[in-house]
């Protein structure tokens, strides 16, 4: 299995460059320049999703990277796009038929890391599993994964995979930052027993943590403007007072909030990769700056004392440690 793929060795994680915004807050000639920045820090993996400005995303990613194929990581999913009114689904026609649209939208042969973007439960899940191998048989695609899944479903699915001779998934993506920690009761330790790679995306909780929902009427532009989903993950008054909380602690060790939080998520154990989701250059180098440096001494601890104080004393249903 290659590095990018792997459980990580380093005390920081590595980074990958989420084009979420390509077609959308970004332009096209700003994702090039994105695109280009990354190459230059070394940064060579970039996710995407069919789903993503209605495949847009993908359309830029694959013109940026013209000339360039050899040398980036591609990542893309299937799953969660919503159209008519209703999401496209896992079904194994709509998985192969999804592979071949986002092969042509990206101008590749081949995708790198092919995820299933979401549950579905209405199709068996051996029906999905089974389409994935069909596409890595056919060469369509060199590895896949999964995201947003529970630990219970992947292992259902490694079960499946196991007993057919199979590719497992390679990795799973999932959400995680200073303010959305339930990762840590039970998947971190799953993740590392199975082992597979764990990417954690929304590090800035969708820029909440960077003080773009803080009022009344969110940022225009920002994940939260006209944004139902976004609004609903993260638009309360608890969360509010964490952020104060966690500014208020980035002030007294002289870093910002945004600084806490990226060097929050790429130094826990567990995480292996953060997917930056930049909207321009100056947003790309400050996440891969970020992510490169431990927090300063004793400020784990404090984070900690402020997320246990927001839990209070809800007990885990499994008892870890």
């Amino acid at each position: 299995m290659e590095a990018w793929l792997s459980p990580r060795t380093t005390p920081q994680a590595s980074v990958i460059v989420g084009t979420m915004n390509f077609g959308k807050r970004t332009s096209e000639e700003e994702a090039r320049r994105i695109v280009d920045r990354a190459f230059a820090r070394g940064v060579p993996v970039f996710d995407t999703a069919n789903a993503y400005n209605d495949g847009e995303s993908e359309r830029i990613l694959g013109r940026a990277l013209r000339g360039r194929r050899k040398d980036a990581r591609i990542a893309t999913k299937v799953g969660a796009w919503v159209r008519k009114g209703a999401s496209e689904g896992l079904a194994p026609g709509r998985v192969r038929d999804a592979c071949d649209e986002s092969l042509q939208r990206l101008g590749v042969e081949q995708i790198d890391l092919y995820y299933l973007h979401k549950p579905d439960l209405k199709t068996p899940i051996d029906e999905t599993v089974g389409a994935m191998h069909d596409l890595l048989r056919a060469g369509k695609i060199a590895n896949w994964g999964v995201s947003n899944y529970a630990s219970w479903q992947i292992v259902e699915m490694e079960g499946l995979c196991d007993r057919a001779g199979m590719a497992r998934p390679a990795v799973s993506q999932v959400i995680y930052n200073v303010l959305v920690r339930q990762l840590e009761v039970e998947y971190f330790p799953f993740a590392r027993k199975h082992p597979i790679h764990t990417t954690v995306y929304n590090p800035l909780a969708g820029g909440l943590l960077a003080g773009k929902g803080l009022r009344k009427d969110p940022e225009p532009g920002s994940r939260f403007d006209k944004n139902p989903m976004y609004q609903q993950r993260y638009l309360s008054g608890r969360f509010f007072e964490l952020v104060e909380a966690y500014s208020s602690l980035a002030r007294e060790a002289g870093i910002s909030p945004v600084d806490l939080a990226y060097r929050f998520v790429a130094s826990r154990p567990g995480v292996d990769s953060v997917l930056l989701g930049p909207a321009d250059v100056g947003q790309l180098d400050s996440g891969i700056d970020a992510c490169a440096k431990p927090l300063p001494e004793g400020m784990g601890e404090r984070i900690d004392e402020i997320h246990g104080a927001y839990l209070g004393t809800d007990a885990s249903y499994a008892r870890l440690s």
